[in-house]
């Protein structure tokens, strides 16, 4: 058996607690999946940072709060949430770095947006405030976390597409923000019914793929979830 490519996931932080956490479904996906996930330090000190860029073979950007619209030259409306300052300057340098060394990245939910952003792409900060034009479906889901409450469409042909060899996905969603103009490099592979991007990946890149949907969430209960963890990984191994 080959040595599994280190992992690098970004943490969650509760303000009110000083705590990191992760959903153990990022780490328990990406050690299925054939890697050694381990949790990053929440931090802006460019040497930690680097250190974590020549030690981790991949990174997975974890979903979380709303980034400050000041990285796509927007002010912050009402509608936009809780912001981290901190979470947003690492991200988003591990992002850039992470695209320009060619280290796989795949990025959820929030992580989707980071990627977005990083590569000067912008985002709705509420797409029911801003999008006025169709009926979008409900993106906050009071489903259970792992149920597929609507369907996305995908390209065939695409990274995605080629984890599942299937044009139409259903996934769980949890979000209000999502990609808007695509970031440099990237091009969306996947919508959901009412037009939202549900999935980019970088056109020159050997896997920086961003989902909007919280796939750590729904594999134990379909395994075939898993495969986008897979195919990750295994894009991490060949670093």
């Amino acid at each position: 058996m080959g040595k599994r490519p280190m992992i690098g996931i970004t943490p969650g932080f509760t303000d009110d607690k000083n705590r990191l956490l992760i959903s153990r479904g990022y780490v328990d996906g990406v050690n299925k999946a054939g890697g050694f996930a381990v949790l990053l330090p929440l931090s802006v000190d460019e040497d930690i940072l680097e250190t974590a860029m020549d030690r981790c073979d991949g990174f997975l950007l974890s979903g979380g709060p709303d980034i400050d619209a000041k990285y796509y030259e927007e002010l912050n409306y009402r509608f936009n949430g809780g912001i981290n300052p901190i979470r947003d300057r690492m991200e988003i340098y591990i992002a850039r770095k992470a695209v320009a060394e060619g280290k796989p990245v795949l990025a959820i939910c929030r992580g989707i947006q980071v990627l977005n952003v990083a590569l000067g792409g912008s985002l709705y900060q509420d797409i029911h405030f801003q999008i006025k034009d169709k009926d979008l479906l409900k993106h906050t889901q009071e489903a259970p976390e792992w149920y597929p409450i609507h369907d996305v469409s995908v390209i065939k042909g695409s990274k995605l597409w080629s984890c599942y060899e299937k044009e139409c996905l259903g996934v769980n969603s949890f979000h209000h923000q999502a990609v808007k103009e695509p970031g440099k490099g990237l091009r969306p592979v996947s919508w959901s019914p009412d037009g939202i991007i549900e999935a980019v990946e970088h056109e020159n890149h050997v896997f920086a793929v961003g989902v909007q949907w919280h796939p750590e969430l729904m594999w134990q209960e379909n395994i075939e979830v898993l495969k986008l963890f897979e195919a990750f990984v295994s894009a991490a191994k060949d670093m």
